[in-house]
């Protein structure tokens, strides 16, 4: 084989090489967006669950299940709660329409990722559309105002509906409105013991 031959080859096993260079490459990458985008979500559901949230969580819990007569520091640390917790809910949705549009199948229902993230969710979203529907109530009632939160219930709304279509959560939960008896929340259910 003359130099031309051996050049030749030279340069099909470069480019052979380069190629899987490249292959490796996004492989790499795709496997580093997958634990990327499942940290985010994981992360996500965290802020649902530990610090401030989870103290809001006690309190609205407090007030979907207990009784409440409270002063006005109770109304006060009630309604910090509730919006805390509303709010928690707006960055988790925030955070699932990007994991949704940066999604590799994309879709309602998204990739595992999205999946992940809703099937951590699921229950929290069911268990608060009635909780803060019921702690919006009894803090109405003892403030002696309507609380005002249309636009912080948005986002919860969005959630609710989008695991509502994905058939995780029941399609009787509505946004800020607890159905009374025909609620599948635990606080309507009467026990048969």
């Amino acid at each position: 084989m003359g130099a031309n031959g051996w050049s030749a080859v030279a340069g099909v096993g470069s480019t052979v090489l380069a190629l899987a260079a490249v292959a490796i490459a996004l492989a790499a990458y795709r496997s580093e967006r997958r634990r990327a985008r499942f940290e985010s979500a994981r992360a996500l559901h965290d802020g649902l669950t530990t610090g401030e949230v989870a103290a809001a969580r006690a309190i609205t819990g407090y007030l979907h299940y207990g009784e409440f007569h409270g002063d006005s520091h109770d109304v006060t640390a009630g309604l910090n709660a509730y919006f805390t917790l509303l709010w928690c809910f707006e960055r988790i949705e925030a955070g699932r329409t990007a994991l949704l549009r940066d999604s590799f199948r994309g879709g309602a229902k998204g990739d595992g990722a999205v999946q992940y993230l809703d099937s951590l969710i699921a229950w929290h979203v069911a268990e608060y559309a009635c909780g803060l529907a019921t702690a919006r109530r009894k803090l109405a009632e003892a403030a002696g105002r309507n609380v005002s939160d249309p636009r912080s219930t948005v986002s919860f709304g969005h959630l609710l509906h989008a695991l509502q279509d994905g058939g995780l959560v029941d399609r009787s939960y509505q946004v800020a409105v607890c159905p009374g008896a025909t609620c599948p929340c635990d606080c309507h259910q009467v026990s048969t013991t």
